[in-house]
């Protein structure tokens, strides 16, 4: 997609994303994790250490984790996202970095207890080398024994091009334009609103990756998987499941 970069999905979606995605995820593709359901997991492995969020967006996992009494970092590419999250009730809690998240400025190595990348946050690094970069950027930030943790969907084999319709309503009809390249791993798209007053195009990109594939990458940097559930609630994945909340370590020596 010409023209896209780290910043095109926060600033376009900012305007919509609490709308779309807050709460209980909205009109989220896949199923979404309870903001407070995520805090309490997150904050269990961090056990009082601080936290890093990568693409922190509105703040939607961050808020509540800060109100768990952790210290919180996000990041974010977006001005618009984190001047959205800023105008929110205890943003003043996180230390909030505007930055690339593949590689984010200003961080000190060996210093988070826990990274989190939530709701396939991680597919917003559009190539391989970005997702490798921010791999090994992760076990550098972490603590020796820190843990990374990931929400993710799980690709399926039967993904096409094509036209969805997301939503009809009396006045709005929301429509996903997408197109899969599977040599490539990526997913171009477009979110397309139209009402009375006019349409408005909400594009994105992803690389996907397997729940193997994150097992390789984490592996290159000397990271260990050590849980894998279906959800937050901790169910069970197996090959039928959809998505996927993996935890991976850094090892303590």
């Amino acid at each position: 997609m010409k023209d896209y970069t780290a910043r095109t999905y926060g600033d376009r979606y900012a305007a919509v994303y609490d709308q779309w995605y807050g709460g209980d995820g909205g009109i989220a593709i896949t199923r979404i994790g309870n903001p407070d359901q995520v805090a309490t997991h997150v904050a269990h492995l961090a056990d009082g250490g601080p936290v890093l969020e990568l693409g922190v967006g509105s703040g939607r996992l961050a808020l509540p984790l800060a109100a768990q009494g952790l210290t919180v970092t996000g990041v974010d590419a977006s001005v618009a996202m984190l001047d959205l999250l800023r105008a929110k009730p205890g943003a003043d809690q996180i230390t909030l970095v505007e930055g690339d998240m593949a590689d984010p400025p200003g961080l000190t190595d060996n210093s988070f207890a826990v990274v989190l990348v939530g709701f396939n946050t991680f597919f917003n690094l559009t190539t391989l080398a970005a997702q490798t970069t921010c791999m090994a950027t992760i076990e550098r930030l972490l603590q020796p024994g820190g843990h990374l943790v990931v929400e993710a969907f799980v690709p399926g084999p039967d993904g096409h091009d094509g036209l969805t319709v997301r939503t009809v309503e009396l006045d709005r009809v929301l429509l996903d334009a997408v197109q899969i390249d599977p040599e490539q791993q990526t997913i171009t798209g477009q979110r397309i609103e139209i009402t009375e007053a006019g349409n408005r195009l909400f594009p994105y990109l992803l690389r996907y990756l397997t729940p193997e594939q994150f097992d390789q990458m984490a592996a290159h940097t000397g990271m260990g998987l050590t849980t894998r559930h279906e959800n937050w609630a901790g169910e069970a994945f197996t090959e039928t499941s959809g998505t996927h909340v993996s935890v991976w370590q850094k090892p303590v020596g």
